[in-house]
């Protein structure tokens, strides 16, 4: 009885272990924020650019990012940054840009005061689910608000 039994256990076993494969997940489209952006002494703008991973099942590797930061609607500078972040899935981590602004930007910057300022990063996204892995490019529209934090000069979150 016992070969028997097992000689229809194995295959079964095999069978469903097979059934349990399916293809690949797809990464889900990242979002991007910006937490905190300082004014530094020299004048240049240094910020943190948060990237998070929507993806539910899998994690993702950064490779780059190419865009470009909007404030108070003026086009501030590029983002072009290659942070080789892995982020786990449904998690974010972040990256830190440092570039001189247009003299646009810095006026709009200085003119808000007390206030909040909108911005934007706009542009392209390079992932992958490992750094070996296959790279795709999402579009990254990244919107938000920054205001000055009180009692710390020259940053805003």
């Amino acid at each position: 009885m016992k070969p028997a039994f097992l000689r229809w256990l194995i295959p079964a076993t095999a069978l469903l272990a097979l059934s349990a494969c399916t293809p690949g997940t797809k990464l889900q489209p990242p979002a991007a924020s910006i937490p905190r952006l300082r004014v530094l002494p020299n004048g240049q703008w240094q910020f943190t650019l948060r990237i998070e991973n929507y993806s539910y099942d899998t994690g993702m590797h950064v490779f780059a990012v190419n865009a470009q930061l909007d404030v108070g609607g003026k086009f501030a500078g590029p983002v072009v940054v290659a942070p080789s972040l892995d982020i786990p899935a449904m998690s974010a981590d972040t990256t830190t840009v440092t570039f001189t602004p247009s003299v646009e930007a810095q006026a709009v910057l200085a003119a808000s005061g007390k206030n909040a300022i909108a911005y934007e990063v706009k542009g392209i996204l390079t992932v992958g689910k490992s750094e070996a892995g296959k790279e795709d490019l999402f579009d990254l529209d990244g919107k938000g608000y920054l205001s000055p934090v009180p009692g710390v000069a020259n940053t805003w979150r």
